[in-house]
């Protein structure tokens, strides 16, 4: 290392740089952790308890495995369709309402518009009415959604741009993919 550089060693860019690794690690210290739990609470001896640690923790990687192909399977859907999966709210809304709230749903883009179905579950089933929004501008500041601002946002790393519509200002937050996709077709 030369002399005035920082090494960065945090542990989000640790798992960014070598993710298999971080997940192999992950798994190791899951089994350790729900191994040392059966034999606290379930006498018998350390071979029955790694069979059921790892007959247990296998089936929760499965479960996560199959969410993860259905997320891909639904995205790819979208993709195919031209729109995206979103968040929207309305930060002028009246308090309690959807001012603070993120409400999820697919995003249909065309130029100047765009059309808001509210969806629910992993699937996005659709639920509600369609909302078709007329776009004046798209500010250019993205900012990430974290903390108390990810109020129902069950995904991690989303960006979130402010549009301004002819209802008002609009705030839309989804993966940094999605929104070069949204900008480019807002632009066409």
């Amino acid at each position: 290392m030369k002399l005035g550089e920082q090494r960065d060693g945090s542990v989000k860019n640790c798992v960014q740089q070598h993710p298999y690794l971080a997940l192999v690690a992950g798994y190791v210290v899951i089994f350790f952790i729900a191994g040392a739990i059966r034999l606290a609470f379930v006498p018998g001896d350390l071979a029955d308890a790694a069979v059921h640690t790892i007959m247990n923790t296998l089936v929760y990687w499965l479960l996560a495995l199959f969410q993860l192909r259905n997320l891909r399977k639904t995205n790819a859907r979208l993709k195919d369709r031209g729109q995206l999966r979103a968040y929207i709210r309305y930060p002028e809304a009246r308090p309690g309402s959807l001012s603070g709230i993120w409400n999820q749903g697919i995003v249909t883009p065309a130029a100047g518009s765009l059309q808001f179905q509210p969806a629910v579950y992993d699937n996005l089933e659709a639920s509600g009415r369609a909302t078709t929004l007329k776009v004046e501008r798209v500010l250019p500041q993205r900012w990430k959604v974290t903390g108390r601002n990810r109020k129902y946002i069950g995904s991690f790393g989303m960006y979130a741009v402010t549009v301004l519509t002819d209802h008002g200002k609009v705030e839309l937050a989804a993966s940094p993919e999605s929104l070069d996709r949204l900008a480019e077709a807002l632009a066409g």
